[in-house]
């Protein structure tokens, strides 16, 4: 029977990394990218009855945040080449956080249809934000969590740990920084994003007259496990 419903919007975003340090990785972190859009294209494709995959990318170093797409359709969106992200500077990490935050709160409002998984892929530490500092990002991931967003932190050569609870994360990947562990990171990445695709459909195709606060609800349970595997290969 076809779906009569409203689309769910599914806002996929990614705040990246694009300091100096990079460097070492930049390669795997192109690949993983595009690899992690391929995943994002797969979902629009084979949900396309229930939802309207929407893609984001954030690129920042303390030269200039970047926004590479916003809300794009997947299909439209370009891969990203080493033309297209080259690190340099420093790491902006807080303001980078803070102004796609904010922005992409204001543009959604209270729309029962959205559902938002946010990423952030950093080498380091903050060390050259100006307009947002570490209490203002962790209030302001707080209150997207109550909306039901999902937060991940996916970090190396730093206290992954240590910053991602710091900035109220709870679902954190640390890799050691090399190619092969990048690439295997980013490939996790996508999987996350698939079974959140799979679980929002699931959840339309079981409860399709759900109320807005049931919908937060089913996605603020499922946000606290975005990296569980449940017995996938890792």
């Amino acid at each position: 029977m076809e779906n009569t419903q409203a689309k769910t919007k599914v806002y996929n975003v990614i705040i990246m990394d694009r300091s100096g340090s990079m460097w070492d990785i930049q390669k795997s972190a192109i690949m993983g990218f595009n690899e992690v859009l391929g995943g994002v294209k797969a979902a629009k494709k084979k949900y396309s009855d229930t939802q309207e995959q929407l893609i984001t990318l954030v690129l920042f170093d303390s030269e200039e945040i970047t926004d590479v797409h916003w809300n794009a359709d997947p299909d439209a969106a370009s891969i990203l080449t080493k033309e297209t992200y080259v690190p340099g500077a420093c790491t902006p990490l807080y303001d980078a956080m803070g102004r796609t935050l904010t922005r992409l709160r204001k543009e959604i409002g209270d729309d029962r249809d959205c559902s938002v998984a946010v990423t952030v892929i950093t080498d380091g530490y903050e060390n050259s934000s100006e307009e947002y500092d570490l209490p203002a990002i962790k209030a302001l991931v707080d209150s997207l969590k109550e909306k039901g967003w999902s937060f991940a932190y996916m970090g190396t050569d730093h206290d992954v740990e240590s910053v991602s609870v710091s900035l109220s994360i709870t679902n954190v990947v640390k890799f050691e920084k090399t190619e092969e562990e990048t690439m295997k990171t980013f490939k996790r990445e996508r999987r996350a994003r698939a079974r959140w695709a799979a679980e929002e459909h699931a959840f339309e195709m079981a409860c399709p007259c759900a109320t807005r606060e049931e919908r937060i609800a089913s996605r603020k349970q499922r946000a606290e496990h975005f990296y569980d595997e449940k017995g996938e290969d890792a």
